[in-house]
């Protein structure tokens, strides 16, 4: 249990010092359902909302009701919320509704490019219905693209669950947890993925002893990545110097806290840490830190980059003769059009692994496994598979098990139970809530791997080290930079 909180109680303070300011703002700003006994009469853009953003496909149900709710959206709150979601519940007993918010668009999008492509695949599974307790139900999914903005995020996560009356909301947070923040405090069940465990939890005033009544989260967590990333270097020979540089942001300054971040598990790992401080988000001149890797003879070089800071990195460390042994570096590595972008230098460098066609599970909800789920995005989109698509679609594996195991999907309580007990298999691996030694989370399987250079110079990643996840499969040995 110790180890699974990580030193929890500091680590909440490096959370919730670092957005502070912004979930004050949010927190004032929340919305609570029709009929919450602290609900008030709160107007919001529903109209507008329906018009710019509603990506919902309904199975089963016609098109007057989404008129209604139009036309039901430009009465004021005071004189029509309550009614309005007392009739609806009347009225559509017989529909479960999911709310879905991700970041299709802005800086955070790579993280939701392939929405169009799983939706597609879950509405289609769920065309028929979902049978429950007995029961059939039609099935609606509203997606939202929260445009990368926390404020967004958690009015869009308000207006779902004060206008649309979901069942239960899935969602991204790597940009924050304002949608759990919305959920837990008007009671509905919520999942969430795509952002550390305690950028989840603790931002939330969270205690991993006692955790939450509505809300859940499963990822992995800082002391995960530290573990892949010491499993990495263990067999390497090397001066075990490392040189880290982290990003000054919430992040950042998480994963690189000298004292509580993944630089003192290295340390207590035997590694000596070479560490100038932070640098500011979109940084292009990293001198300073290769002089002084230089300096200290640094041959493994960590930390936290966005793919524009780390080109610049690796190219200056070129032209300053700087030739670590081993670049191990999270976020920057994770996306192939910004491996791409390094060109040949991208070649051996290694990162944390969250999901790949090499996982050997299967989906809960097409059968697939993991090659053939990568391969049916490829050639329905000609795009290259990433991470995340694995990742967003288990989360809809754990949200429609969720529904299914409640045995009253319209009831908030036996969904969240539901999650709260839930032990279920799927593309990337069990899903575990009971066994974390965190409430209300799961961990997900991460390894280490390694970008390698294909024979017409594309980049692709091989799982390299897998003591963290012995059931997934090694693909091939690890290598030293080529430019070492």
């Amino acid at each position: 249990m110790q180890r699974a909180r990580w030193r929890a109680g500091r680590f909440r303070q490096v959370f919730e010092l670092s957005q502070h300011s912004r979930f004050g703002t949010l927190a004032a700003q929340s919305l609570l359902r029709p009929g919450h006994p602290e609900a008030g009469t709160t107007e919001s853009n529903l109209d507008k909302q329906a018009d710019r953003f509603d990506d919902t496909v309904a199975f089963g149900t016609d098109t007057a009701k989404r008129g209604f709710l139009k036309g039901a959206a430009a009465l004021s709150a005071s004189a029509a919320l309550g009614p309005i979601s007392s009739a609806w519940a009347a009225a559509d007993k017989d529909t479960i509704r999911i709310g879905y918010i991700s970041p299709r668009t802005g800086p955070f999008s790579p993280f939701a490019e392939a929405d169009d492509f799983i939706l597609e695949q879950v509405r289609k599974s769920l065309g028929d219905g979902l049978t429950v307790g007995g029961k059939k139900y039609k099935v609606e999914i509203l997606a939202r693209d929260d445009q990368s903005s926390p404020d967004r995020q958690s009015n869009l996560a308000a207006e779902l669950i004060n206008k649309d009356n979901i069942d239960l909301m899935l969602a991204q947070v790597a940009i924050g947890p304002n949608v759990s923040q919305q959920c837990e405090l008007n009671g509905v069940p919520c999942i969430s993925t795509v952002g550390p465990w305690q950028a989840w939890m603790f931002p939330l005033k969270g205690d991993p002893a006692k955790g939450f009544k509505s809300v859940f989260h499963f990822f992995w967590g800082l002391e995960d990545i530290a573990d892949v990333y010491l499993d990495i270097w263990r067999d390497i020979p090397s001066s075990k110097i490392v040189g880290t540089a982290f990003t000054n942001d919430v992040p950042g300054n998480a994963m690189g806290d000298p004292k509580l971040g993944m630089p003192s598990a290295f340390a207590k790992a035997g590694y000596k840490i070479v560490d100038i401080g932070k640098f500011p988000v979109g940084a292009d001149d990293f001198s300073s830190y290769i002089q002084a890797f230089k300096k200290e003879n640094v041959e493994i070089v960590t930390g936290l980059f966005n793919p524009p800071e780390w080109a610049s990195f690796v190219k200056q460390s070129a032209q300053m003769g700087f030739k670590p042994k081993v670049a191990t570096v999270a976020k920057a590595l994770l996306f192939p059009g910004a491996v791409s972008a390094l060109g040949s230098r991208a070649e051996g460098m290694s990162t944390e692994i969250w999901w790949t066609p090499a996982y050997p599970f299967k989906s809960s909800i097409t059968g697939q496994t993991a090659r053939q789920l990568a391969d049916s995005y490829t050639a329905a989109t000609k795009r290259e598979w990433t991470q995340p698509i694995g990742v967003v679609h288990a989360l809809f594996e754990a949200g429609i098990q969720a529904l299914k195991a409640s045995g009253d999907p319209k009831s908030p309580a036996k969904v969240a139970d539901a999650v709260r007990v839930m032990k279920h298999d799927t593309i990337i691996g069990r899903l575990d809530f009971t066994a974390s030694g965190i409430k209300n989370v799961s961990k997900m399987r991460v390894v280490g791997g390694q970008w390698r250079l294909n024979a017409g110079g594309k980049p692709e990643i091989f799982i390299t080290h897998n003591r963290t996840a012995p059931e997934i499969p090694v693909q091939r040995k690890f290598e030293l930079l080529k430019l070492a």
